[in-house]
């Protein structure tokens, strides 16, 4: 299995995507950047440095979460990680490496991301173990996965020729970790690929981003993306 999403990932290129499908998952990615950035837990570290993971980079859509911050990151896909070092122009601090066997010692990071990663592992257990073996004590992990409890559903979000599985809040509690907190978010309806690309865009970037937080006051739980923040005890 571990082979088949590499190889998925190795030939993985959104922006041959179709327009529409660019347009929401550039959202989602906004909606991701948007939440990371007011978690108390992201900004103390920001604020008074540490050791940083982005375990699962990719080609870097969240660089900018950690670029100022001293991070690691790793990827199962080599391809992706030269992708992200020719974008960012990084030639160091990039590890191609499984989260199910990560090449760290105990209680190196204070804070690791974990960004749209755990939906393609089988044993979810495995990973959170490993993601607390790394952490330091009192670490935090930041993870966002597909919501299993959304109350809408978007197939680009959960498709996938390779393994893939929304996860609950309940895949987060185990021992050793304290949830500290949740969210959810992206609650943009499907029947919204009839718009042209245009009016799509014009609409996300007119309205949608304004009522987001509004609409997580008012479906709570319900959004198709879960972050769950989870401090090492």
């Amino acid at each position: 299995m571990k082979e088949d999403i590499k190889k998925f990932y190795d030939n993985w290129y959104p922006e041959t995507l179709p327009c529409y499908i660019q347009t929401l998952m550039e959202l989602e990615e906004k909606l991701v950047l948007n939440t990371v950035e007011e978690l108390k837990e992201y900004r103390d570290i920001k604020k008074e440095g540490g050791r940083v993971l982005d375990c699962g980079c990719g080609f870097g859509s969240y660089f900018s979460l950690t670029r100022d911050l001293d991070t690691l990151y790793l990827d199962l896909s080599y391809h992706q990680l030269k992708r992200f070092g020719r974008r960012h122009r990084l030639n160091s601090n990039r590890i191609c490496g499984d989260i199910l066997n990560l090449p760290f010692k105990d209680n190196t990071f204070d804070l690791i991301l974990c960004i749209n990663v755990l939906e393609h592992v089988r044993d979810i257990r495995r990973g959170l173990r490993e993601l607390h073996r790394v952490l330091k004590d009192r670490g935090v992990a930041i993870v966002v996965v597909v919501n299993r409890d959304s109350i809408v559903r978007e197939e680009i979000f959960n498709d996938f020729k390779i393994y893939h599985r929304a996860l609950s809040l309940r895949d987060f509690e185990m021992e050793g970790f304290k949830i500290e907190r949740y969210v959810t978010f992206y609650f943009l309806h499907p029947i919204f690929k009839v718009l042209p690309v245009s009016l799509l865009r014009y609409f996300i970037d007119k309205l949608y981003l304004k009522l987001d937080y509004r609409l997580r006051d008012i479906f709570r739980g319900g959004g198709q993306f879960l972050c769950v923040v989870l401090r090492k005890c």
